[in-house]
């Protein structure tokens, strides 16, 4: 009797212990992953990581993967890493801020401008779809067919007179383990 109280604790601990490691270790498999492009929003920089997988956090119940709103984001298995999903061009791509925070890459852009003329040009220069203006707030969204095509359209945006700043859309969350 006196073995089970001192000896249950410490298997309760050990036992949480070990499956507190592998939230961590989700993490930080992410963190390494984020090799790809890189882009700032305010004073935090990201880096997009291509071998990440974003499904819902329903889809992924049991794995190891790092909660991002409704989101679980993991690194696909080296396995799983084929041709078909390199090419693949996703809406929805996991990327880590210089401050360890995951966070989930949207197809579209938040575009600030000084005249919405120049954010129907950048629609037009970049091949985007515009699905949001805002004359009062200076602002607007632009939708592309992939992350991939949006980041690549940036600089084009960037560049147009009347335009102030480009960023990706991002999903925030708790960064929790699923």
């Amino acid at each position: 009797m006196k073995i089970a109280i001192l000896v249950g604790p410490l298997l309760l601990a050990a036992a949480a212990g070990a499956h507190a490691q592998a939230p961590d270790a989700a993490r930080e498999a992410l963190r390494q992953a984020a090799t790809g492009d890189a882009f700032r929003i305010g004073y935090t920089q990201f880096r997009l990581a291509p071998d990440g997988l974003v499904s819902t956090a329903a889809q992924s119940a049991g794995s190891q993967a790092v909660r991002v709103g409704d989101y679980a984001v993991q690194v696909r298995p080296a396995a799983a890493r084929s041709a078909r999903a390199v090419a693949a061009k996703p809406r929805l791509v996991a990327a880590v801020g210089d401050d360890g925070k995951a966070v989930v890459v949207t197809s579209t852009l938040n575009v600030y401008h000084r005249d919405p003329a120049a954010l129907q040009a950048a629609a037009r220069a970049s091949g985007g779809t515009l699905v949001y203006s805002s004359v009062a707030g200076g602002n607007g969204r632009i939708e592309f067919d992939s992350v991939d095509a949006a980041m690549k359209a940036m600089a084009k945006i960037q560049a147009i007179a009347g335009i102030k700043e480009v960023a990706p859309e991002i999903i925030e969350g708790d960064d929790a383990p699923t």
